[in-house]
């Protein structure tokens, strides 16, 4: 039994799943295919060559263009349904996928409301069928702060409160707009006790991730691994106890540093970060969730046992309701038991 083997046989969750990521490409072109989208583009072709080989500098690119292909509440219903599909195959349980309402919302196909009647349509669907639920992180694209209060009443209000979404969040590249355009959404969403997830760090390093902390206050940190090139950030993070959520795959694809995950991931653990790990985008990166656990462990040289733990908190961190979570923890810690004893038998 590999280590892989051992992964695999553990009940797990993602944190940090983004929808236009994580679509597999066969329903990515039934998808385009279906709304006429290979006859609007000229360079169609091209793009569904950088489905089979992603060039690492366009991965946003290629994340917003792919995401727009998608037009009717349907298409949204299917790629959830996907998503659940592939999850189901690491055996993963639940994931909180990141959205972006307003490149949706508006249109003359859809709304709020049935934007996210289609999300929880298609995670109903998985639900059924494969035994994986999912909720939503309504993000806050960068380029686009006009959107900022409209996500953040979408998230905070009834409508998001029962159709699963748990989280207000900001994501894209930090450069693109001053993080105080922001300050307002985020209050509102603290004022409503909803949970709040920020991107931030990855081109600004540990000052941008200071300036999230003291504009946003976020309850999350996502893809900062480079807190670790600063003590006092460093510190104020993990004194806070804010989770960080980090992906070794986006890492190495987006070039932070081609030691980034093997050198920063043993000081985030030494400096009792409260760490969690990501498979972000998995199709533009062509890595799982089992992959990133077997990479901390195989290749940044994380014990273990400590890779286990990783999983098992990213359980405990998840919004999923008390008694599911609950449920869940007790079929980590039954897999876990059992797995082990496979391992040692044959090892």
């Amino acid at each position: 039994m590999t280590f892989r083997n051992f992964i695999e046989a553990l009940p797990k969750v993602d944190l940090n799943l983004h929808l236009t990521g994580a679509l597999r490409k066969e329903s990515l072109l039934l998808i385009a295919n279906q709304n006429g989208v290979p006859n609007q583009l000229d360079d169609f072709g091209r793009w569904v060559e950088l489905l089979d080989k992603p060039d690492p500098a366009r991965l946003e690119e290629m994340a917003k263009a792919f995401g727009s292909w998608i037009m009717y509440p349907e298409d949204v219903a299917l790629a959830v349904y996907d998503i659940g599909v592939a999850l189901s195959k690491q055996n993963v349980r639940y994931a909180e996928v990141a959205v972006v309402p307003s490149a949706y919302v508006g249109s003359a196909q859809m709304n709020f409301e049935t934007f996210l009647d289609a999300l929880n349509d298609g995670r109903d669907r998985a639900l059924r069928a494969w035994n994986v639920d999912m909720s939503w992180i309504l993000c806050v694209p960068r380029d686009n702060p006009r959107a900022s209060d409209d996500v953040a009443r979408w998230a905070s209000g009834s409508a998001g409160r029962t159709g699963n979404v748990v989280a207000l969040g900001l994501s894209g590249a930090e450069e693109l707009q001053p993080i105080g355009q922001f300050r307002r959404a985020f209050a509102t969403a603290s004022k409503k006790n909803l949970y709040t997830v920020v991107d931030a760090g990855e081109s600004l390093g540990a000052a941008g991730i200071g300036e999230a902390l003291a504009e946003l206050q976020p309850s999350r940190l996502i893809n900062s691994w480079r807190v670790a090139e600063d003590e006092t950030v460093l510190s104020q993070v993990a004194d806070s106890g804010i989770p960080l959520v980090v992906s070794i795959a986006r890492s190495s694809a987006a070039g932070q540093t081609k030691t980034a995950p093997h050198a920063q991931l043993p000081i985030l653990l030494d400096g009792k970060v409260d760490l969690v790990l990501s498979c972000d985008q998995p199709s533009l990166y062509q890595r799982t969730l089992i992959d990133e656990y077997v990479m901390a462990h195989e290749e940044c040289g994380i014990a273990a046992d400590t890779v286990v733990q990783l999983a098992r908190r990213a359980i405990e961190l998840s919004r999923m309701d008390a008694e599911r979570k609950e449920n869940m923890l007790r079929s980590f810690d039954f897999e876990l038991n059992t797995a082990r004893a496979r391992f040692l038998e044959r090892n």
